[in-house]
């Protein structure tokens, strides 16, 4: 808790630092794990798909309570509570690395999941610099404040790209399906 309590106020500071200085927008490398309480949901089938605006995000661990609360912060900073809108995108990153089979040992479950988690140097570049160069990313409500998941196109994709695509055009070029191919027709079939 202390060491995610020490983060969450950095978070903070960053936030206020941007606010005093004029720093237009703010994007924070959030985390998956800011809703990570809902994947067991999807795992077993109860739930299809986490959307960025699913009524909360829930976890059941330190790691990503900070990051929750990083979010939080960052809308409060977007909503002129504090003075003026500071514009905020928070990006929910998946698994920014490559899926290396042998690492997983016969674990099929976490190897799916990283599967659909999965986004690619070229996707996470694309994704940052889209929502840092987007000019107008006001929701329905007038705020600058949006949560992406950072995921490539996926065809196991098991949380939603959509608003990132709509709202800052974004258009992932890879698919864990298409680059490990092999890997997946070796371990999954």
């Amino acid at each position: 808790y202390y060491g995610e309590r020490n983060n969450v106020d950095m978070a903070y500071h960053v936030y206020q630092l941007s606010l005093e200085e004029e720093v237009g927008r703010v994007v924070v490398a959030s985390s998956n794990h800011a809703a990570d309480w809902y994947e067991p949901l999807i795992h077993s089938n109860r739930i299809d798909m986490i959307y960025p605006d699913t009524p909360r995000p829930l976890s059941d661990n330190y790691y990503g309570w900070a990051k929750e609360a990083y979010e939080h912060l960052g809308f409060l900073f977007a909503s002129g509570s504090q003075g003026r809108k500071l514009e905020n995108v928070q990006i929910r990153i998946g698994a920014p690395r490559p899926l290396v089979v042998e690492d997983y040992k016969g674990n099929i479950q976490s190897y799916r999941r990283d599967l659909g988690a999965f986004i690619s140097p070229r996707d996470l570049t694309q994704l940052f610099v889209k929502s840092l160069e987007t000019p107008k990313i006001e929701n329905e409500y007038s705020v600058p404040f949006h949560v992406f998941y950072g995921i490539s196109g996926n065809t196991r994709a098991f949380w939603s790209i959509v608003n990132a695509r709509q709202v800052i055009g974004y258009e992932p070029d890879d698919d864990s399906e298409n680059l490990y191919a092999e890997d997946i027709a070796r371990f999954l079939r």
